[in-house]
């Protein structure tokens, strides 16, 4: 009798231990963080990369925040969008002195020199109802010098910045597509600055993104790089999902600073997306000392990498909390890089990190503005890395860092305008 009973004791404990370890299983389903589709949230599939493969595996516990092995998901860090070019006016008001508080706010920035984006020409290139990207916009002056170039974008627009001291000497804009070039006489105003043109061509556009992330990795960036791996992690896997009928090439470019383990340390287009995120993932933040960093070089060697020369869309995504060291040779090496970058057709979109004041905010918008590109920058909103100045911009939409840089990849490659994803916070 005895031994009968303890035989049922021996059954019943196997029943609530498979009972009990079930239970554990289904309350841990895995739930989409916040942000993310919810046509996403299949398992495994779900993190897509933004968990180690030893994390998925089993191998290791993710760690929490501050341990050295902590691993975030992605669809966390909250940001916004502002284009000047869109915005142009608002832009030209930060120079200008009034009652408004936000007038004049750029204006000492400006006298520094450098950059002059107060004389924007936008130049539309047509083919009747269609648009034409990748042509080759140059603006010439009476004795045939070229002071700006530009490439149309997906809606056939490019954008020309004369410096001031240039305007009275404008004379053409010269296009050329398809190995074509057309001279069109031009003469510059405040009421002449947007122009078009319909030129009798084929479209080329090519179904290949190029994207390049150049990523500042000293120090300073420590209390938001892991989270930020995770979001770019999750931002190159979902471009390539995204784009099926694309080609995909991607380039990591991280920088520190003179004296530190590496100035710069790069790794080459590829379309291997996988061994990108491995190397995404090896990276930390560390060195620096001072404030300002190596961005001149980390440009300088960025826009002059292999970038294709047919008509793709290509787009630099500049992760940085500081400016560059302010002494002539490097700021001009700096501006340099944003026209080699404009004449190529690489759209810069800075991707503002907590740390930067109103100078390098400044910056960052001629940044943008003078290759196409979009200035986007980290809201305090989700309440990771430190604290982050609200940007000098009008009304925005607060949205998921990840969802917005997947949007806009997706802008810039079809030229069509997507609906955002706003934040939620909780």
């Amino acid at each position: 009798m005895k031994k009968i009973f303890l035989m049922m004791s021996l059954f019943l404990l196997i029943f609530l231990f498979v009972g009990c370890k079930q239970k554990v299983m289904e309350d841990a389903t895995i739930d989409a963080p916040t942000g993310m589709p919810s046509d996403t949230v299949a398992g495994k599939d779900f993190y897509d990369g933004s968990l180690s493969p030893d994390v998925m595996e089993g191998e290791v516990e993710p760690k929490e925040e501050g341990s050295p092995n902590f691993i975030p998901q992605a669809g966390q860090i909250s940001a916004s969008e502002w284009s000047d070019l869109k915005n142009y006016r608002f832009w030209l008001s930060l120079f200008t002195s009034g009652q408004d508080s936000k007038e004049g706010l750029f204006t000492e920035h400006f006298q520094k020199g450098y950059f002059d984006t107060l004389n924007m020409i936008e130049v539309v290139i047509k083919n009747g109802e269609e648009k034409v990207s990748g042509a080759k916009v140059e603006l010439l002056s009476e004795n045939q010098e070229v002071l700006y170039t530009s490439i149309t974008n997906a809606n056939g627009k490019a954008y020309l910045f004369p410096a001031t001291k240039e305007i009275t000497t404008i004379k053409q804009i010269g296009i050329t597509v398809n190995n074509v070039t057309t001279y069109k006489d031009y003469t510059y105003s405040k009421e002449t600055n947007v122009v078009e043109y319909d030129i009798k061509t084929s479209n080329t556009k090519e179904k290949i993104i190029e994207i390049m992330f150049v990523v500042d990795t000293t120090g300073s960036m420590g209390d938001e790089i892991s989270y930020l791996k995770a979001e770019i992690d999750y931002v190159i896997s979902s471009a390539k999902r995204n784009h099926q009928e694309a080609e995909v090439r991607l380039a990591l470019l991280f920088y520190r600073d003179f004296g530190d383990e590496y100035v710069t340390r790069y790794f080459d287009f590829s379309t291997n997306i996988e061994e990108q995120k491995k190397n995404l993932a090896a990276q930390n933040a560390l060195g620096g000392g001072d404030w300002e960093e190596a961005v001149d070089v980390a440009l300088e060697e960025a826009v002059t990498k292999k970038w294709s020369e047919q008509n793709t869309t290509k787009l630099l995504f500049h992760v940085l909390d500081a400016p560059p060291h302010y002494e002539k040779d490097i700021m001009t090496r700096y501006a340099n890089a944003i026209q080699v970058a404009s004449s190529k057709g690489i759209r810069m979109i800075p991707v503002a990190s907590s740390g930067i004041d109103k100078y390098t905010e400044y910056l960052l918008r001629n940044e943008a503005m003078m290759t196409g590109g979009t200035y986007t920058y980290i809201t305090n909103h989700s309440g990771i890395g430190d604290e982050h100045i609200e940007a000098t911009v009008g009304e925005t939409v607060v949205e998921y860092l990840n969802m917005m840089l997947i949007r806009i990849i997706s802008e810039y490659y079809t030229g069509i305008e997507q609906e955002k994803v706003p934040y939620y916070q909780k």
